[in-house]
């Protein structure tokens, strides 16, 4: 432990020590108080404080001291049971609609701010007042009003953990949904739900407070701070005594849960971590074979955005998948695997093998995501574990997978990390993401993408942050792992040129369709869509005199595409009349090659632009 570590966990435990010990003192109330609380003894009323009474005595000759012990019991349990109440409320309503969206999100949302918008000192009085004192109604009267802070605590961070690419990544790694909330969301949690829930502890004991010094606490005789301070009113001229130490109390708990809930605030936290889940995936059909994705559809609102999509990728072989931002190409991997948004509608099929993924349902596709298929997300350090170290997250990743005994985590990660060309393993495997760069961190994500022995391999956009020298690693990475481990590779990237170097085929994606597909010398020497001769002008060619403007497509209008039409016909330049009114469909142009395109090319275009 640091200095600085052991500095912060010091403080902690000062700000601590007022509400432990009140807590501590309640517990043994009946062990160390020297009288019986409610016992009246009319022959010592109002004494002061002396050996035989340390604090005094109250109007009935009440001990002062036994009192507040045992007034710091209930007071501290009520507040304990307030707490428990609203935390457990707040989190499974905020959880519950922060996680699943839609509808449950909605009525969440509602139900915080109808219950935020009642004053719940007010509320409280208006329960007390209909159902009478009790430890029971106080509990229901401060927790009605106190869970929606915790309710909106956890929705902002289970939709921000829905958004994240490290949710993404836990789903490709082969995590359940049940599994990503109790392993991962729900822990992530603990930490800002433990620093609201010790400012409230505060807020509760001096809540309580107040409705006893109205008349609506804990009944009397039964010993409470806010009692105590209605029996000590009378007497504030002649015996202040009776005052000070229920007040001291109360301003001590509350000074002191406040200090605290800044001291955690302030100090870093450290996040509950538990593994991935231990199981190896059973299903049948498993044997490796080509993947195929045929008449792919993925609709969002009853709007399609991807539209009849097919493409195949067998064992040892390369495919691109090419475009635009917005054209689908993403979408079009990640939705047979289940990786999109739960509102949106797919249709079509999707086979691995002999497995239908689209057939079989998320129970399916659960079972090979992380196993039979890895995916190699665009954000790698958005999609790795901040808290947790390199080694520790493909140990998980290792022991979901299921393919070493168990014992053998440690030295598989190693190999993996030796694999993907990770410089010094031993050493970075304690490394923290945050440690390493761009690169390392991609090769990091490759490295657990690899754990499960995948069939095929998905990289979407995996240099897109990266400079042009770790890209092309990062390529010459995926090639090689490609030709040793014979696993077929999809590489979506908006770069043809690219694409070209490590890819067997190349599909060009636009507006939610294949436009163009064949071989990838093919291809990009021989493009025959417009689209795709576009994409080729875009890149650079060192033919070009400097300060040649590149030759680039229109821009895109607004969607109003007419389900029989081209897409791409508004930004054609060789778009003709049956153009805007029919769509083409892919016919051959080479044996292999084919094009969605009304509108045969006259020149064939080299890759890059060549300045003409």
């Amino acid at each position: 432990m640091t200095a600085s570590g052991a500095g912060r966990r010091r403080r902690t435990v000062i700000c601590a020590l007022p509400l432990l010990g009140f807590v501590m003192a309640g517990a043994l109330a009946p062990v160390i108080a020297p009288y019986d609380p409610i016992a009246n003894d009319l022959m010592a009323s109002l004494a002061r404080p002396s050996m035989e009474h340390l604090l005094g005595t109250d109007q009935l000759g009440r001990d002062q001291l036994s009192r507040l012990l045992y007034g710091a019991q209930a007071s501290l349990i009520l507040a304990a049971a307030v707490l428990a109440v609203s935390v457990t409320v707040g989190v499974v309503i905020g959880a519950a609609g922060g996680f699943l969206g839609g509808w449950p999100d909605r009525v969440a949302l509602w139900l915080m701010d109808v219950t935020l918008t009642l004053p719940s000192l007010i509320v409280a009085l208006a329960i007390l007042g209909v159902r009478g004192h009790g430890s029971a109604n106080l509990v229901l009267a401060l927790s009605l009003t106190g869970w929606p802070p915790f309710a909106r605590l956890a929705r902002g961070r289970f939709v921000s953990l829905r958004r994240s690419a490290y949710f993404d990544a836990l789903q490709v790694l082969g995590a359940s949904r049940f599994r990503i909330l109790f392993q991962h969301a729900l822990p992530a949690l603990a930490a800002p739900v433990l620093v609201y829930a010790s400012i409230e502890i505060g807020f509760i004991v001096l809540s309580l407070a107040f409705l006893s010094f109205l008349g609506l606490g804990i009944p009397p005789p039964e010993p409470e701070w806010g009692q105590m301070l209605i029996d000590a009113r009378p007497y504030l001229d002649s015996a202040l005594w009776l005052a000070l130490p229920p007040g001291l109390a109360i301003a001590a708990v509350v000074l002191a849960s406040n200090l605290l809930a800044e001291q955690f605030a302030t100090d870093n936290l450290p996040l509950v971590r538990l593994g991935m889940p231990r199981r190896r995936a059973r299903m049948n059909g498993s044997t490796a074979g080509p993947y195929r994705v045929e008449e792919l559809a993925v609709a969002f609102a009853g709007r399609k955005v991807v539209d009849g999509i097919d493409y195949r990728v067998a064992p040892g072989r390369a495919l691109a998948i090419v475009g635009e931002s917005g054209s689908g190409k993403t979408l079009s991997t990640l939705a047979p695997l289940g990786l999109i948004d739960a509102t949106a509608r797919v249709s079509g099929r999707a086979v691995l093998g002999q497995v239908d993924l689209l057939g079989g349902g998320p129970a399916i596709q659960e079972a090979v995501r992380g196993r039979r298929v890895g995916v190699v997300l665009q954000d790698a350090r958005g999609a790795l574990n901040p808290v947790r170290t390199v080694g520790a997250l493909l140990d998980d990743a290792v022991r979901h997978a299921g393919v070493v005994p168990r014992g053998r985590e440690r030295a598989r990660s190693l190999e993996l990390l030796k694999m993907v060309g990770l410089p010094e393993p031993e050493s970075q495997v304690s490394a923290y993401p945050h440690t390493l760069s761009g690169g390392m961190c991609q090769r990091v994500m490759i490295a657990l993408a690899l754990a499960g022995e995948p069939e095929i391999l998905i990289a979407d956009e995996p240099t897109s942050a990266l400079d042009v020298t770790t890209q092309a690693q990062i390529h010459a990475l995926l090639a090689d792992l490609r030709e040793s481990i014979g696993m077929g590779l999809i590489l979506i990237s908006h770069d043809i040129a690219a694409a070209a170097r490590i890819a067997d085929d190349i599909a060009v994606c636009y507006a939610g369709r294949i436009v163009e597909v064949g071989p990838a010398a093919d291809v990009v020497s021989r493009p025959d869509h417009p689209y795709t001769r576009g994409l080729l002008d875009a890149v650079p060619s060192p033919k070009a005199v400097p300060g040649t403007r590149f030759r680039t497509l229109p821009p895109a209008e607004p969607a109003r595409r007419k389900v029989s039409a081209c897409a791409f016909a508004p930004r054609c330049a060789h778009a003709t009349k049956r153009c805007h009114v029919e769509e083409p469909p892919l016919q051959p142009v080479t044996p292999g090659h084919t094009s969605a395109c009304w509108v045969r090319p006259t020149v064939a275009r080299p890759i890059g632009y060549d300045g003409a």
